[in-house]
């Protein structure tokens, strides 16, 4: 997803109104047609990211891939539940899904 795109619904959620990304002629959300439908919606969702903790957000380059997005948030879950009991857990850095994602990167 383009960054300009993600700062644009950043802005029209935090200015509380999203009809400014409405096309011409459509005056609901009900009618917004559904490729826009979608972008927006999962927009929201990539910026529902920025509000976990530095080391539960998922590298930009996972977002539109389901399956290693649910591998993410299977092993942020895994993390946290081996946290809450007390058990000693390695970094996410650790991880072997991080150690997956990284091959042939700088960083997350």
């Amino acid at each position: 997803m383009d960054e300009a795109w993600l700062d644009l619904v950043r802005v029209a959620r935090d200015c509380g109104n999203i009809s400014s990304l409405l096309p011409p002629g459509i005056d609901n959300l009900i009618d917004m047609p559904f490729h826009l439908h979608r972008a927006v919606v999962a927009a929201l969702g990539f910026l529902g990211f920025e509000e976990l903790p530095q080391d539960e957000r998922p590298p930009k380059r996972i977002w539109l891939d389901g399956n290693k997005l649910n591998a993410w948030f299977n092993d942020v879950r895994a993390r946290r539940k081996a946290e809450m009991e007390g058990h000693a857990t390695p970094e996410m850095s650790e991880s072997p899904l991080k150690k997956e994602l990284l091959v042939g990167f700088d960083g997350a």
